[in-house]
């Protein structure tokens, strides 16, 4: 399988690409792609850096498997996104977890203080560089302990990275057509969704950062100690690694 490597850079219109590309049909697909399995180990991972019964922020949530399965074992939860279909479908998935509607760039509005903050999912690294670092920065003001999960590194994506992949969950098929842009140092994704007789075509825009840049943007950001694992079970970051799992603590 070909990779792709470009001086494409993306649009003024694919900058907040993220604000419309989590529709129904994308949700649906992310919905029915991930095993129950893989929630309760990553729960697993994250329960047990804090006491049972604390505050959890997890944002942004998606369709809340984080959430609900850390409700479930008895922690305080508030769920942020920017997808209403995604923020719909958790509410309606759990009347345990406080769900909020809204845009993690104005997560200083949002009044929380937690515990324990988690960005999961491979959910970071979706806007400006400027603006992931002033989300870490706070994320660390909202909790002391934090947990992101990225697999989009440097370690784990390059020189190996897959040029088109055909994928089936939740009954929508798709098709993701990866290109790596050199200059910016962003993964720019295209996706193509299909159910029955509906298409929907939309392009995510991910930075790919080493495992060193992300450990120092946590420390910018008030972190005094970072951790760097490789799964769930705890096994250490390496090069080839399938996904980041970094611990920061204040």
């Amino acid at each position: 399988m070909r990779s792709h490597f470009s001086k494409r850079s993306p649009g003024a219109s694919t900058l907040t690409w993220y604000t419309s590309f989590f529709t129904d049909l994308a949700n649906t697909f992310w919905r029915g792609a991930v095993p129950p399995s893989f929630t309760t180990a990553e729960i697993d991972f994250v329960a047990g850096l804090v006491p049972a019964g604390s505050r959890v922020l997890d944002a942004p949530c998606g369709s809340g498997r984080h959430s609900v399965e850390l409700a479930g074992r008895g922690f305080q939860v508030i769920g942020l996104d920017i997808s209403a279909e995604a923020v719909e479908h958790a509410r309606a998935s759990s009347s345990a977890v406080d769900w909020r509607l809204g845009d993690v760039r104005d997560l200083a509005s949002e009044g929380v203080v937690a515990d324990l903050a988690i960005c999961m999912g491979n959910s970071f690294g979706y806007l400006e560089h400027e603006e992931n670092a002033r989300f870490l920065a706070d994320l660390g003001r909202v909790a002391p302990v934090l947990v992101v999960d990225y697999g989009c590194t440097a370690e784990s994506l390059l020189p190996n990275l897959p040029g088109e992949l055909h994928m089936s969950a939740g009954g929508v098929d798709v098709l993701a057509a990866n290109t790596y842009d050199v200059t910016t140092g962003r993964m720019l994704i295209d996706f193509t969704f299909r159910s029955g007789e509906r298409v929907e075509r939309s392009t995510c825009v991910q930075h790919v950062y080493t495992a060193g840049e992300l450990s120092r943007m946590l420390g910018a950001a008030g972190f005094s100690s970072v951790e760097l694992y490789g799964d769930t079970d705890g096994s250490a970051f390496r090069v080839g690694s399938g996904r980041l799992l970094a611990v920061a603590r204040r």
